[in-house]
């Protein structure tokens, strides 16, 4: 990376679980709760690494549609990886792919 920072926020190190429950450490401040979705880490690349690592932070918040939309409409590189039944999937933000090239989807 030329001049730019990269952070990455995630749940799948920091978590708790209850009775075989898992919950994220991550708190979505509209609840009051630990988020319920399958987001693992989301990764921000930007000018400035504390933007970038409040940005993942909220992006994981947000959930991977969510957290994608916005992106898009405000044109962060944003690459996200979502649990699935069988491992995982990742998702790229329309600026993260300008930024490293095309991306070629598994």
């Amino acid at each position: 990376l030329d001049n730019l920072s990269m952070a990455t926020s995630g749940n799948y190190r920091n978590f708790f679980e209850v009775d075989g429950v898992s919950y994220s450490h991550t708190i979505d401040p509209r609840t009051g709760r630990p988020v319920k979705h399958t987001l693992a880490s989301v990764t921000v690349v930007g000018e400035n690494c504390m933007n970038c690592d409040a940005i993942a932070t909220c992006l994981m918040v947000l959930g991977v549609e969510e957290g994608y939309n916005w992106c898009k409409e405000r044109n962060i590189a944003a690459y996200f990886i979502v649990k699935a039944e069988t491992g995982f999937r990742e998702r790229y933000s329309p600026q993260w792919q300008h930024l490293f090239g095309e991306v070629n989807e598994k």
